[in-house]
């Protein structure tokens, strides 16, 4: 069982009009699983409550913390938490999750990447779906909180719960990540798939949503930095093989001969990227090789070779006119495919919604975009990169079942520097 604590940063100004926060406790308490327990309830204001309110909170079992007064109220709301977190997990080391939340959820980046880097899992809370968002990248996972929200109670109305509870069936006890490790390089290596760490960590993810090395520690008890490590530790225990080929780490199971990498498969890509001599240099080359042997060189053919070199232009090669969903492979990984552009990936995660875009409608937003200026790519660009980010694993679908509905990856920047 693990241990969860909640912190609520508020300000007295942005409480409702009869005292009420922006959305209930229990709200927050069911982000939590079954097998989770909230050991620590918070509620950080810079001002007192309304004794309303806070005879409510009191009741529910919460911890009221008001701050000193202060000129800058944003200010003071964001280092009291800053500080009350930092005395809560030195005294509390149990606790391995947090719930942000509060009204202005700008006030919650600070603390959640803080806690994220510590190795907690976060989650945070706020009333605007729109600024949740920009907080996707220092938390784990995000909550609408508010009045309106916490009165569904109908889960076939909140498609988010639904989820949230998918993910959590799949994160249940019985799953062992060593478990899952070895499953999921028998199936890559099954399908004769080298199975690099970056692709593994996205599959291990999909099936343990709450997967994270750092707050697991080898068979020496030292706790783990990274997802190599624990890759290492795996293969310590007999489970896997790590080979290691210049600067990229792929597995193998117990028993597999390591393959001999050729100089052939690692110049594939040079090969493909080398610029194909024209005609006209092709016979340059010949006759130069010819001359050198004879002694003599044809003036006439070395004319004919430049009149030819300078009517040659440039072929700019033709933008396709439409992409369409035939155009990609979605059901394979490339782990040779060089990643996309950061800036490509940003783009289509800021208007990909929360539960996620059919490929059709992403290729139809993506034509959106273009028309409004918003997107300053060629379609042969965006179907190179579009395909990459497919290959690489940086999209995933939401569910199995067809067609399937896919969002950006939530370590996309992690994968791409990797790449």
């Amino acid at each position: 069982m693990s241990d969860t604590a909640i912190f609520i940063s508020i300000s007295a100004d942005e409480l409702s009009s009869n005292g009420q926060l922006p959305g209930d406790l229990r709200t927050l308490r069911n982000l939590t699983t079954n097998d989770e327990r909230v050991v620590h309830l918070e509620v950080i204001s810079d001002a007192p409550l309304p004794e309303k309110t806070a005879t409510a909170l009191h009741a529910a079992g919460a911890l009221l913390t008001v701050l000193p007064s202060a000129s800058d109220s944003s200010a003071a709301l964001v280092g009291g938490l800053m500080s009350r977190l930092h005395e809560f997990i030195c005294a509390y080391s149990h606790v391995s999750q947090f719930i942000l939340a509060g009204n202005d959820s700008d006030r919650l980046v600070t603390p959640a990447a803080f806690l994220q880097r510590a190795g907690y899992y976060v989650i945070v809370a706020g009333p605007d779906r729109g600024r949740l968002d920009a907080l996707r990248l220092v938390t784990d996972d995000l909550a609408v909180w508010s009045g309106r929200q916490s009165r569904r109670n109908d889960r076939n109305e909140d498609r988010r719960d639904d989820r949230r509870e998918d993910r959590r069936e799949e994160t249940a006890p019985q799953l062992d990540p060593y478990e899952v490790l070895v499953d999921e390089v028998t199936r890559g290596r099954e399908k004769d798939q080298r199975v690099l760490l970056t692709s593994l960590k996205q599959r291990m993810r999909r099936r343990m949503r709450r997967f994270d090395e750092t707050r697991m520690k080898d068979q020496e008890g030292r706790p783990m930095r990274k997802f190599k490590d624990f890759i290492a530790d795996a293969a310590s225990r007999d489970l896997i093989q790590l080979v290691e080929n210049g600067n990229r780490s792929h597995v193998l199971l117990p028993g597999e001969e390591i393959p001999v990498e050729t100089e052939d498969d690692d110049n594939n890509n040079t090969e493909e990227r080398a610029p194909r001599a024209t005609k006209s240099s092709s016979r340059k080359k010949s006759e130069s090789e010819d001359s050198s042997n004879d002694g003599e060189v044809d003036p006439l053919l070395d004319t004919v070779d430049m009149v030819e070199g300078e009517a040659e232009a440039p072929v700019v090669e033709q933008d396709l006119a439409e992409l369409t969903e035939e155009d990609f492979d979605v059901e394979n990984v490339n782990e040779d495919a060089p990643a996309p552009s950061s800036e490509f990936i940003q783009a289509i995660e800021s208007f990909i919604p929360e539960n996620g875009l059919t490929l059709p409608d992403l290729l139809k937003e993506i034509a959106e975009r273009k028309e409004k200026s918003e997107l300053d790519y060629t379609n042969r660009e965006i179907k190179k990169m579009l395909q990459n980010a497919f290959f690489n694993e940086l999209l995933e679908p939401m569910n199995d079942e067809k067609p399937h509905q896919y969002i950006v990856v939530d370590d996309w920047k992690g994968i791409i520097d990797f790449l």
